[in-house]
């Protein structure tokens, strides 16, 4: 290959790149296939080719934040050298965890190539990986042996993809490669197909052994035909003896480094050995198993892993010498024996994936997956398998791999096509025994990998996960729970889309024909948690739970989907076969990174799911809406476009129920519908925000007291579902919020008021604001009428007996940084404090050892509270100048805690002595040191903790809200 000339810039960029400490040669050659002469050829491969990565720890997909690197022209490797501190929070791989690094070694701060870089000049072969908290240990070596056979493995087959009948580069090499035995007896005209598919195969280094077991038909005369007319088959002429014995005597006679076994009347795909072999010289295995489809074996289908066949296995002859040949008995018993010896001998060795082969065939109606043999298969009950072919490259599907234990399995299905997904699952199934990795050819569809995946599981329950589902901890159990139940076939969870709005709670069909519309589309999840576990006519999820006796019965999905509405059919499938019904668990949600589909792929989906004629159940969803406190008023066709702007875009038309709230204020008590309206953002990053879960204590408050609920984030604040609210409070942030034009607006200013003018209070019918004093201001400055209503917590988490006092940090903080150097943080460090700290963003302004977690989840805050020698608070400017006290020192006097806090007006009268301030790090030395003298006694703080219990909790708040609400309702 001419190698284009250097100029100074690639020169430059190649110098980058060898200097990072990000080039593994190893790496680098098993997915080229050549070994590179140098460091800086290396380093040219990784520039010029696409798809080719530098470590073992680098993959260019996972890189987050969309157009941040793809905008500019630099190959993403050498982009990710290069670009300096932007580049520091990027984890270009899902084991990686760049803050980890950061926290733990400071000197990975300076490094002029980034943190992963440092790290991987560091890294020894028992170095632990800089995982994510939470996932189970890995040591780098053990990672880097696996990653390097996977990518071989994965370079070998994409050849053989690329290259179909081309032969693997044996050429040097003594002949044959694989001897191939065949027992043979009264088979003769069976011989001739068999051998002909032999001579077939686009390997043709092999020797074909027929042992001929004394046949007294035309056998003999067959197989010595066919040796004279092609010399790598030779003919071993025998008695009638056992067939033990026969096979260990081809065993013995064989000349070749891998041994298969071929039964007379089988067909073995064209590129069966040849892949085997490349995958076994590929990765050092010991053994590989191929399963295969289409024109080949005799039924032409898959054939599951279970089952006992010698004659999808290719084995090395060393291993078949060491584990000691066949037993020699009278009958067949020996090949089984034979195959669970040579399994339990070899299981400290490797054994290959299992490779599978789809030939060129329709997309629709190939058979993958033999389903007589997968129901005949041995399960074990208590096992549950999730099934999972795996997207383009989405890090959050590792959570799904590692999900796997004692009792749960993961069958990961990978496109070869998608080399960082599938050399990454590939090496995790040669590290965790609870993880299988499955390779299949480019264009195999979603239902088929899955009905692939359903063979291989061993599991009596499956969950079948399609790749648009972000994993969750937690929701397998309750969704196989399920299923326990008395006619219950299926079970989904809730989906919802990244607003946290109900993508689909269900498939429905509101005209009781084969219509289809999506049940509780585009409302707030909590509109169907109020249904409890509920029958709905047929699942429309990304993740569902069925019997593995059920699926299989059923034969899998049909592949005529080839993603979306698979498992609707299968639900209509198993009511109209009498399996069971499908259930809703609303209670546990998943959120689908896409749309639940795409326009185009819907409609031809639906359009398959109306060829198959179901018997579409009784449409009950108006009773599923009267249990959430709406009524059905009609159906409506809803246009779903790929782009809602474009007339002449994809679009499909579902069915949707046109529905209204019951109005429930002159219930008794009254009953309100409420929406709750935050500044946080949808998803794990708005776990992080305090408002969040302010929100939902103030909602559980609420909804403790009759009323209908949900907790908005900022991204799904415009959802038309609104329209059916009473009231829409909001919780008034960071952000300015249109006051909703048919619902009561009330607003409760908890924090910045210096973002607040009259002109916005003005538009609200109700508001109120943290504060004692602020409100007077707001009367004096605007002529409006402002409510003081003081922040308040949540005795379920933040109560004196959540911990033992003294036993935790000495000095206790609890936040984020919010890109500033908190005033609390910097004077307890200049009082020399021994300081915890728990949040994120303090990598500008702390050591990484004083900070102790980047977050804690809400429930887990107490204890950290109610343990702590003091807790630190402090307030933006404008909170402070206007006696906004923080929500903290509300939870944190919850705990009996002694708190330190800046002054703000008002704190002695609500809190006593619970709070002491501070304006300087002199006077906070004085309070953050034992005995503690300016604070109460423990049983004095814990009397003062139970009246902030009494008086300042949400029930109460939300009480006063209520009352307030359905005044201003009853006067309209």
């Amino acid at each position: 290959m001419i190698e284009p000339p250097l100029t100074p810039t690639t020169r430059h960029s190649v110098r980058d790149l060898v200097a990072s400490g990000l080039l593994d040669l190893d790496w680098i050659a098993a997915q080229l296939g050549t070994a590179p002469e140098s460091p800086e050829e290396a380093a040219r491969a990784v520039l010029n080719t696409p798809d080719i990565s530098p470590h073992p720890l680098f993959e260019a997909t996972w890189l987050p934040g969309k157009g941040v690197w793809q905008a500019g022209d630099l190959p993403p490797s050498l982009w990710y050298v290069t670009e300096g501190p932007r580049r520091n929070r990027l984890a270009p791989h899902p084991l990686i965890n760049t803050e980890r690094i950061l926290e733990e070694h400071s000197a990975a701060r300076d490094h002029g190539y980034g943190p992963l870089a440092w790290w991987a000049t560091q890294a020894q072969r028992d170095t632990p990986l800089p995982v994510r908290r939470g996932y189970p240990p890995l040591l780098w070596g053990e990672f880097r042996d696996n990653a390097l056979r996977a990518a071989r493995e994965w370079h070998a087959q994409t050849h053989l993809d690329a290259n179909p009948g081309a032969q693997q580069p044996l050429a040097g090499e003594p002949s044959p490669v694989v001897t191939v035995l065949m027992s043979a007896q009264d088979v003769g005209p069976l011989l001739g197909p068999t051998i002909a598919s032999l001579q077939a195969q686009s390997l043709d280094q092999w020797e074909l052994l027929v042992l001929d077991r004394g046949s007294i038909d035309s056998t003999g005369a067959a197989a010595m035909s066919a040796a004279s007319g092609d010399p790598r088959v030779r003919v071993v002429l025998g008695s009638r003896t056992q067939l033990g014995r026969t096979l260990n005597r081809g065993i013995e006679r064989a000349r070749s480094e891998f041994v298969a076994f071929l039964e007379p009347g089988d067909r073995w795909h064209s590129e069966h050995l040849a892949r085997t072999v490349a995958v076994l010289r590929a990765g050092g295995r010991v053994a590989v198993r191929a399963y295969t489809c289409g024109a080949t074996r005799l039924s032409g289908e898959l054939v599951t892993p279970s089952q006992v066949d010698l004659g999808t296995t290719v084995v090395r002859r060393s291993v078949l010498t060491q584990v000691g040949g066949f037993a020699d008995v009278d009958d067949e018993t020996c090949v089984p024996e034979f195959v669970d010896r040579l399994a339990r001998l070899t299981a400290g060795h490797e054994w290959a994936d299992p490779v599978v082969l789809l030939p060129p065939s329709p997309a629709t109606g190939r058979a993958t997956v033999n389903w007589e043999a997968a129901q005949a298969a041995a399960r074990v009950p208590s096992r549950t398998s999730l099934v999972l072919p795996m997207g383009a490259g989405s890090r959050g599907t590792v959570d799904w791999l590692l999900a796997g234990g004692e009792d749960v399995e993961v069958v990961v299905v990978t496109s070869r096509d998608r080399r960082g997904p599938h050399v990454l699952t590939s090496a995790l199934a040669g590290l965790l025994p609870s993880v299988t990795s499955i390779s299949v050819p480019a264009g195999t569809t979603i239902t088929e990998a899955m009905n692939i995946g359903i063979a291989h599981s061993t599991g009596g329950t499956l969950v079948l996960l399609r790749p648009e589902a972000q994993p969750v901890p937690g929701v397998i159990a309750p969704l196989v729970e399920t299923l326990a139940a008395p006619g219950v076939a299926l079970a989904q969870p809730l989906v919802l889309d990244r607003r946290g709005l109900i993508l689909s709670a269900g498939a429905g069909f509101p005209q009781a024909d084969d219509r289809l519309g999506l049940l509780f589309s585009g409302h707030p999840a909590s509109d169907a948690r109020r249904l409890g576990p509920t029958q709905i006519p047929a699942p429309a999820s990304p993740v569902i739970a069925v019997r593995a006796s059920t699926l299989l019965a059923l034969h899998g999905l049909d592949q005529a989907f080839a993603d979306v509405l698979s498992e609707t059919d299968l639900g209509l499938r198993a009511l109209a076969t009498g399996a069971g019904h499908s259930m809703l668990v609303p209670q546990q949600t998943v959120t689908s990174r896409t749309a639940y589909a795409e326009p185009a792929d819907l409609k031809v989906a639906m359009a398959t799911l109306r060829s198959r004629r179901h018997t579409i159940p009784a449409d009950h969803s108006s009773d599923l809406w009267r249990t959430t406190g709406f009524e059905v008023t009609g159906v409506q066709t809803q246009r779903v476009s790929a782009d809602p702007d474009d007339p002449e875009s994809d679009s499909v038309l579902l069915q949707q129920h046109v529905v209204r709230h019951v109005r429930g204020i002159d219930e008794h008590p009254p009953r309100l519908r409420w929406t709750i309206d935050t500044a946080a953002p949808a998803g794990p990053r708005g776990e992080r925000w305090g408002d969040t879960h302010f929100a939902r204590s103030l909602a559980a408050a609420l909804e403790r007291c009759g009323q209908d609920v949900s907790v908005d984030p900022r991204d799904a604040r415009f959802r038309s579902s609104r329209e059916h609210d009473d009231v829409v409070l909001v919780l008034r942030g960071l952000d300015l919020v249109e006051p909703h034009p048919d619902a009561l607006n009330m607003q409760w200013i908890i924090s910045h008021p210096d973002l607040v003018t009259g002109e916005e209070i003005a538009g609200f019918d109700q508001v109120y604001a943290a504060s004692l004093s602020w409100p007077d201001h707001a009367r004096r400055a605007w002529g409006v009428t402002v409510h003081p209503l003081l922040q308040c917590t949540d005795p379920r988490y933040f109560n004196p007996e959540r911990g033992e006092p003294d036993t935790g940090p000495e000095v206790l903080f609890v936040g984020n940084s919010r890109g500033v150097y908190r005033h609390a943080v910097r004077a307890a460090l200049e009082a020399g404090a021994e300081l915890t700290v728990h949040g994120a963003d303090w990598d500008e302004f702390l050591d990484p050892s004083m900070v102790a977690s980047t977050g804690v989840p809400n429930d887990e805050v107490g204890a950290l509270y109610a343990s702590a020698g003091v807790v630190l608070n402090d307030h933006h400017v404008d909170m402070r100048r206007d006696s906004f006290v923080s929500n903290r020192i509300f939870d944190a006097a919850a705990c009996a805690a002694r708190i330190a806090s800046d002054e703000v007006t008002g704190l002695k009268e609500t809190f006593g002595d619970l709070v002491q301030t501070f304006r300087t790090s002199a006077d906070l030395a004085r309070l953050i040191r034992p005995p503690y003298d300016a604070f109460p006694g423990l049983e004095e703080r814990r009397e003062l903790a139970r009246r902030i219990i009494e008086e300042h909790t949400f029930d109460r708040r939300a009480l006063r809200l209520i009352e307030d609400a359905v005044t201003a309702l009853r006067a309209r």
